[in-house]
């Protein structure tokens, strides 16, 4: 009781829990005594009591009692899931260290949004496991309710952990049985679009081009509908790996004709090459400037670029 009641009031003073360690004890044993792992000193509870201008008697009182609005959890899972939209990621570890997933209070699909914020942190700083643990546990809370925009970016994050590890089927499982239960209950048009494409984009990875050309299809008929036009380039670019893959090269001259994308122009290029405009192959292609690494992080571009490097002599 002491430990979270030490909580209750250095989260009250505003305080993060290396401000109220620092020159006192350590952060972890900070963490251990409000979680009620270790019972402090006396010497220790006078320092802390100090620090949060308080008595330690007012340790030994009972944790005010939690009610879920109080505290305005909501509004601040709103506020920090803007700053992940706006990727403001600086502030995002002082909602970390309130541990409001431990809160038993908070309703499950608002336990699966704070986990969420957490999993999107941890990919930003490159934390994979923890990243790995909080997205599964905000699949799991999100799923006690109807399929809503959080529980669409949590599979797409969880998606992109099981691409890493070519786990296409298992990708393909989570994002259909996902698309199929939208469909079925829900009317979250933008979210079947993201959903769509997560599946063409895993599709193409796995090698089902044609596939994955359907869903793109599907995914411009449904951006017609709704009078919007989802990550434009990024189907461009996708569409256009497909034509290419599928070997439909005065298709893919057409499509990747006008964009000024270094990817898209490099499409357009193996286009003209492949149609036998060398000439204009050549020509398109030494004005293109490379970023070589983000072509290593595409198979079906990094293949392309090697053959037209070899093939036009640029190397």
């Amino acid at each position: 009781m002491i430990g979270q009641r030490i909580k209750e009031i250095r989260n009250n003073n505003n305080l993060t829990q290396e401000e109220l360690a620092d020159g006192i004890i350590s952060r972890t044993y900070l963490s251990l005594i409000e979680k009620g792992s270790v019972h402090p000193s006396t010497n220790v509870l006078i320092k802390l009591s100090e620090r949060l201008d308080c008595s330690v008697n007012d340790f030994m009182q009972e944790v005010s009692h939690f009610r879920y609005n109080d505290v305005e959890i909501l509004r601040e899972i709103a506020y920090y899931e803007q700053k992940i939209e706006q990727e403001d990621y600086t502030s995002l570890h002082y909602f970390i260290e309130k541990e409001y997933e431990a809160v038993e209070q908070i309703p499950a699909p608002d336990s699966g949004r704070i986990h969420l914020l957490y999993a999107k942190y941890f990919k930003h700083s490159g934390d994979r496991r923890k990243l790995n643990f909080h997205v599964d546990r905000a699949l799991e809370l999100l799923s006690t309710v109807s399929i809503n925009q959080s529980y669409i970016d949590a599979v797409i994050l969880k998606v992109g952990l099981l691409a890493d590890e070519d786990a296409y089927e298992s990708s393909l499982d989570l994002l259909e049985d996902t698309l199929y239960t939208i469909l079925r209950f829900s009317d979250l048009d933008l979210g079947v679009i993201r959903i769509m494409f997560e599946v063409a984009e895993c599709y193409q990875k796995c090698g089902e081009y044609f596939t994955s050309s359907r869903f793109a299809a599907r995914i411009k008929k449904q951006s017609k509908m709704l009078h919007i036009d989802y990550r434009r380039d990024a189907l461009l670019l996708l569409e256009g790996k497909n034509l290419a893959m599928l070997k439909k090269f005065h298709a893919l001259d057409i499509w990747t004709s006008e964009s000024q994308d270094t990817m898209s122009r490099l499409l357009n290029c193996y286009a003209k090459y492949k149609n036998g405009s060398i000439k204009a192959a050549e020509e398109k292609y030494k004005d293109i400037d490379f970023d070589l690494e983000a072509l290593r992080q595409d198979r079906i571009l990094y293949d392309i670029h090697k053959e037209l490097e070899e093939r036009l002599g640029f190397i």
